[in-house]
């Protein structure tokens, strides 16, 4: 797998249908988490630092982008690490250009530019790229590299199909409660057989729960 970071201004933004106005009285706003992207709807964990002391993290809800705001807790006058969910997600701009891949953190918006991170196959990446391009929207390449987890990463125990096999399942909701997509459309979307998916998920969970039990 490849990592590539992008910058993007809010200009080009709007371009993709994204409008940051409810950002406008944050100095900066990072994605820790996410805990759902797809389609529907999105849910991270985000730590935030407004311009001045006067803004509320209900400020974040101007505009509709978000639907729910919570504080999970408050550093100083002006920085607070939050749940945000609703909105259009991200993911659904990226599943829309149809390449495939996944963002990851870090997703950053900080003076008033965008900066993704995106995870996928040599081939999604390039794709990513052109089409975006082709598009029009103006970008920077920060960084384009494999992406190498790092030795103490549990992804790091897994080989790459086992990853790009749960990070599909995560992605679409195959660990949900419930569930909202079943083995069937999963195996389907990956372009591979269900009982090829059940034996590269077996084994991803298998190995995350070796290394887990090991070190409780």
């Amino acid at each position: 797998m490849r990592r590539l970071i992008l910058e993007i201004s809010e200009k080009e933004l709007l371009k993709f249908g994204l409008e940051m106005q409810p950002f406008k009285k944050i100095k900066s706003l990072e994605f820790l988490h996410f805990l759902r992207q797809d389609a529907e709807q999105f849910a991270v964990v985000s730590r935030v630092e407004f311009k001045d002391d006067s803004s509320k993290i209900e400020d974040l809800l101007v505009g509709g982008l978000l639907a729910d705001v919570q504080l999970l807790e408050q550093e100083n006058s002006r920085t607070y690490t939050v749940f945000l969910k609703g909105g259009p997600s991200l993911s659904s701009i990226i599943d829309s250009l149809g390449v495939g891949g996944y963002l990851f953190p870090p997703l950053e918006i900080r003076g008033e530019k965008l900066t993704i991170s995106f995870l996928g196959s040599a081939q999604q990446v390039g794709e990513f790229i052109r089409k975006i391009t082709v598009l029009g929207i103006r970008h920077r390449v920060v960084l384009l590299t494999e992406a190498n987890f790092s030795p103490d990463s549990l992804l790091s125990k897994l080989t790459e199909k086992q990853r790009k096999v749960l990070f599909a399942a995560y992605k679409l909701g195959y660990y949900d409660l419930p569930r909202r997509i079943n083995s069937e459309k999963l195996a389907e979307k990956l372009n591979i057989g269900n009982s090829t998916l059940g034996e590269h998920l077996r084994k991803a969970e298998r190995r995350l729960l070796i290394h887990i039990l090991a070190e409780a």
